[in-house]
């Protein structure tokens, strides 16, 4: 079945790719299908603005595929 996960990174949260490394090391039976990446600048004011990242993982968790037995 194939399954996705939202990644954020903002201000108080580490890098998207380290947050999205650390998510694959705990999971490394997953296969990754996909990844989409989406930048967008938020400006605060006139003096300030902000790039912040969002990521959609695509993935697939493992499944052992059952034999299939034909009686011919």
């Amino acid at each position: 079945m194939i399954k996705t996960k939202i990644f954020a990174e903002d201000f108080n949260k580490p890098k998207i790719d380290k947050q999205i490394n650390n998510w694959i090391a705990k999971h490394p039976d997953y296969i990754i299908v996909d990844i989409k990446l989406q930048s967008h600048l938020l400006e605060n004011d006139e003096y300030s603005s902000y790039l912040v990242h969002d990521a959609l993982v695509i993935y697939q968790e493992y499944e052992k595929q059952k034999e299939k037995h034909n009686d011919d």
